[in-house]
């Protein structure tokens, strides 16, 4: 009778253990402040998870700290008012923001991409896991139609409409988190969006002046605020030069050398309609994109088109950059006018026209004016069409 009683408490035990294993007691909701607990799927034991918030000199600084054990973890605390947040876990890259409130809050782990893990528990924080599965699905779309477009093209297969399709989706990327801070003015993770585009030294400058302007002062007040404030000078200044190349602006006026030393203006080079276009040597995509022009210019150039290619050769990898110009130029079969100050993205004209990418263009109407800028492919040929009357 004794041995069946041992026997039936060890199965007992035994049972307790595999079922506190597979399912660990989830975290009480602490009424008066905030839980934040989650899953860490993967993780091993003992490795720690750090709340971090920013301080005063802009900074993240841990605010609490966290053991995972059997895949989970657990924080609690108060906090006074709704903030900004992030989680950080040793031995994974990177961190993970969200909002903190006080309310039971459940962050999952995506041990393979710190910044893809998912949270729910409170409305900011739900509409920001509507906001990064939303960029994700348009993540996946540009790389998938971007991955058919270049294999379409070394096939020499039809890809028409695809260069069009290919930057809605890149245009529609840029201008999400400046529709999530219009849209939700509340939620501190419009902070949190707009710092990583001043990191990044991405977004629309216009549209980051506006939408800093619309903050709630105590967004402003706040630490993160704070540090974003103080590159609201160099924001304000920049937008102030972007102004000038808005569609509906007259072209501002530049000239620079060509490669046989002779200045040309861009007046020497307008005609009913002109295209002024930034590319570099060295750059792949913009010698892709000279192939293309060869073919444009050849077709419209009787019917009033002007090109003036502008090089940004000069990087400080280039042996020889002025040689490097000269060989692209003939080797594309470069027949329009073309100018360089051999200075990289320090050129004065790249400076003017604000270009930070290439191939950058802007195309101009017969009296000066910019009328579009970055057209390619069947877009560039319609728009021609259009100011050259051409059928």
């Amino acid at each position: 009778m004794t041995a069946r009683i041992y026997i039936l408490l060890f199965v007992c035990f035994a049972f307790c253990s595999c079922k506190k294993n597979e399912t660990p007691p989830t975290a009480p909701v602490k009424k008066d402040g905030y839980t934040v607990s989650g899953n860490a799927e993967g993780l091993v034991n003992g490795l720690r998870a750090y709340l971090l918030a920013t301080d005063e000199k802009g900074y993240l600084k841990s605010k609490d700290t966290a053991i995972i054990m059997n895949e989970r973890f657990y924080f609690d605390g108060k906090v006074d008012s709704t903030e900004a947040w992030a989680l950080e876990v040793n031995s994974l890259d990177g961190s993970f923001p969200f909002v903190i409130d006080n309310a039971s809050i459940r962050i999952d782990i995506d041990k393979d991409d710190l910044t893809n893990s998912s949270i729910n528990g409170t409305p900011f924080n739900d509409t920001i896991e509507a906001y990064n599965n939303r960029l994700n699905q348009l993540s996946d779309s540009l790389e998938t139609t971007s991955n058919t477009y270049r294999k379409r093209l070394v096939e020499k297969k039809n890809v028409d409409g695809m260069s069009e399709h290919i930057q809605a989706l890149k245009d529609e990327i840029a201008d999400l988190p400046f529709q999530f801070m219009k849209t939700n003015t509340d939620n501190p993770y419009g902070l949190v969006l707009f710092n990583n585009m001043l990191r990044r030294n991405t977004g629309d400058r216009g549209k980051l002046v506006e939408a800093y302007d619309q903050f709630p002062n105590r967004f402003k007040n706040s630490n993160l605020g704070k540090r974003i404030s103080k590159s609201m000078p160099k924001i304000r200044h920049e937008y102030a030069i972007i102004s000038l190349t808005h569609i509906g602006e007259i072209a501002p006026a530049f000239s620079a050398k060509s490669p046989q030393g002779k200045r040309i203006s861009l007046d020497d080079v307008k005609g009913k309609a002109t295209l002024i276009h930034f590319w570099s040597s060295w750059y792949k995509a913009s010698r892709r994109e000279n192939e293309r022009l060869t073919k444009v210019y050849e077709k419209y150039h009787d019917n009033g088109l002007e090109i003036i290619g502008v090089s940004l050769d000069g990087s400080e990898r280039q042996k020889n950059p002025r040689q490097d110009w000269k060989d692209a130029i003939k080797n594309d079969n470069l027949i329009w006018p073309q100018v360089s100050n051999l200075n990289y993205f320090k050129d004065t004209i790249a400076k003017t026209y604000n270009v930070k990418t290439l191939p950058a263009s802007f195309l101009l109407d017969g009296e000066g004016k910019i009328i579009a800028k970055n057209l390619t492919g069947n877009s560039l040929e319609n728009k021609l069409k259009e100011l050259l009357n051409v059928e």
